[in-house]
């Protein structure tokens, strides 16, 4: 029996993901006129009761109407129909993050917030759109709480805030969470699928001009590769710079056929699959922390140095991963180490 993950149409994402807005939106069309209630009625008339300090008048519970008790039920019925909403929205959003993020690598934790974060988001603007005291009672409850997490990619960060609209979309106007999923998601696939904005590659006179400067400007071995790196390799396109390292291995070889092997460690020189950049605001001791758990994390990796971003000092590895380990495992060990001074990990 085959089972719906072995089926074509859900093994491809993009398919999968237009069969589903379709197959959902029309299940919502047609769900829409057999709702027992509407939702914006239904809500804003049961948080008046409730919070409108209505006082009981007999058979209630002291201080409570009865009408607030009747109320509570349709709330907690458009309640989850805007949660529900929130959830099926996002779902398709997550879907295509994993397939952008492919190459790059992607965590499991930021995956499941694109799904947590919009429903929670659902039900509290079902709460608080409707009272002002409550919205400030949960400006002032979250101004009290500090979550402090890092994403690798400031496209993580746009999709948390794109989630977290269409969990308050659902909540307030439902049909707009399905426009904002879907408008999210067409843009995402249309800047993976052409590549957009990707460094131009770096040839012609302008190729030449910046070599020149790069000789003329540099003597010792350490200020030409570093002149290099800022004139040359900087503008250079990925593809380029692969080129460019192939060469120099041939190169090597040619000039001393006998350099296969490292003087210092006797380690035969690897390419590596990956660069790891860790950024830190203390590298040293940002340094003995990590490179302690490289071992169950690559078969192979050698530190490259460190460059400085704004103020924190960025360390860059060269590393192969192990056979069962992914780029999330990676970003999820070294992130969950109690009081470390890192600041963000990559996988490039």
């Amino acid at each position: 029996m085959t089972t719906v993950s072995e089926l074509p149409v859900w093994r491809n994402i993009v398919a999968r993901t237009i069969v589903y807005y379709a197959v959902t939106l029309t299940a919502a069309w047609y769900a829409h006129d057999l709702l027992p209630i509407a939702l914006d009625t239904a809500t804003v008339g049961a948080i008046d009761q409730l919070i409108g300090g209505v006082t009981a008048t007999g058979g209630g519970a002291a201080g409570v109407a009865p009408g607030a008790i009747q109320g509570a039920f349709p709330t907690a019925i458009a309640t989850a129909i805007a949660m529900l909403t929130a959830f099926l929205a996002s779902l398709p959003v997550a879907w295509i993050y994993t397939l952008t993020r492919r190459k790059k690598g992607f965590q499991q934790s930021v995956v499941q917030t694109y799904l947590i974060l919009p429903v929670v988001a659902a039900g509290i603007v079902i709460l608080v759109k409707s009272s002002l005291p409550l919205a400030f009672a949960l400006a002032g409850i979250v101004a009290a709480v500090r979550f402090r997490t890092s994403l690798d990619d400031s496209k993580d960060a746009a999709g948390i805030f794109v989630v977290i609209g269409i969990g308050m979309a659902a909540g307030a106007v439902p049909p707009v969470a399905w426009v904002i999923s879907i408008g999210f998601n067409l843009l995402m696939l249309g800047l993976w699928w052409t590549d957009f904005g990707r460094p131009a590659a770096l040839e012609g006179k302008d190729a030449q001009r910046r070599l020149e400067r790069a000789l003329a400007t540099a003597n010792r071995t350490g200020m030409f590769l570093a002149r290099m790196d800022e004139e040359v390799l900087k503008s250079m396109s990925p593809e380029q710079l692969e080129a460019l390292a192939d060469r120099a291995w041939r190169r090597r070889k040619r000039n001393d056929p006998e350099a296969g092997e490292s003087e210092k460690t006797g380690e035969q020189r690897v390419r590596f699959e990956k660069m790891l950049r860790v950024r830190s605001d203390d590298p040293d001791a940002a340094r003995s922390l990590i490179e302690p758990r490289f071992a169950g994390l690559f078969t192979s990796w050698k530190y490259l140095g460190s460059v400085r971003e704004n103020d924190l000092r960025v360390l860059e590895y060269g590393v192969t991963l192990a056979e069962t380990v992914t780029p999330g495992v990676v970003s999820d060990d070294l992130g969950s180490i109690p009081n470390s001074p890192l600041r963000g990990v990559e996988l490039r």
